[in-house]
């Protein structure tokens, strides 16, 4: 499937959020229909997150950003046009030069070490349905998902059973987060699928939930439980991942999270 607004520039602001308020929520619809423009968004995400893995977190020179103020300040643009002129090729032209020099690599938005792992669950999940590479090992049953990991990571993971609570498992793949691999099982509520990411903790502490979050339109959870840290993400509704998560870290832990 093609779209015309795949390979907008807009949408390289769209994954920046430097969009108004309502070309952003444009953004969020069209995303929600539009399966090749979240190909393309998971693209840019994943080039985002590789930028900020890879390139050293420096603040650009002060000579560095008076050229950038200068090229601004000479755009033969009139006034009035000058916002949707920015809006085209040049925004992303703009946003490319400042991800390849290390502007805003944590700096320029403030960007967290938890907004840009939420970037890179949202690219991973979107790609994980996108590409049909859902699962490696397609199984519901746990003693077939666990025993699958042994030599291909350096962990073993949990793989509780919660079909009882009605999110069955559909398997399981190695992925790659922030520099590692780590498991990804996924499990079933009615329609929607949870991509479930976990790698051990590397400062083993209580088993917590932090507040529920929303990235590019997908709920997301993150937390530990028996000596992993993990993300959920899914486009189920809050509540629902919110007690997912709840009932996997309680298995998990062998106790009840707070």
């Amino acid at each position: 499937m093609q779209c015309e607004h795949a390979k907008r520039a807009e949408l390289s602001a769209y994954v920046d959020e430097a969009l108004s308020p309502s070309d952003q929520q444009w953004w969020d619809r069209h995303l929600a229909q539009c399966s090749a423009c979240r190909t393309a968004l998971a693209g840019l995400q994943g080039l985002r997150a590789s930028l900020r893995t890879h390139l050293p977190p420096r603040e650009p020179s002060s000579a560095f950003r008076d050229e950038v103020r200068q090229l601004i300040r000479t755009q033969p643009v009139a006034p009035a046009r000058r916002l949707a002129h920015w809006r085209g090729w040049e925004l992303g032209l703009a946003a490319s030069l400042l991800f390849g020099l290390g502007l805003g690599l944590g700096h320029v938005a403030g960007r967290s070490r938890e907004d840009s792992m939420a970037a890179q669950v949202v690219a991973g999940h979107v790609r994980s349905l996108e590409v049909d590479h859902l699962v490696d090992v397609a199984s519901s049953e746990h003693h077939v998902v666990k025993p699958w990991f042994a030599g291909k990571l350096d962990f073993s993971p949990p793989v509780p059973d919660l079909a009882s609570a009605g999110y069955p498992l559909l398997g399981a793949r190695v992925d790659y987060l922030s520099g590692r691999t780590v498991a990804a099982l996924v499990y079933q509520r009615g329609p929607h699928r949870i991509n479930l990411l976990i790698w051990p903790e590397s400062r083993p502490t209580e088993c917590r939930r932090d507040p529920p979050s929303v990235h590019q339109g997908f709920n997301l959870l993150h937390g530990n439980a028996g000596g992993m840290e993990l993300w959920a993400v899914s486009d189920l509704n809050r509540a629902d991942l919110e007690t997912f998560v709840a009932d996997w870290q309680r298995e998990a832990a062998g106790a009840p999270c707070r």
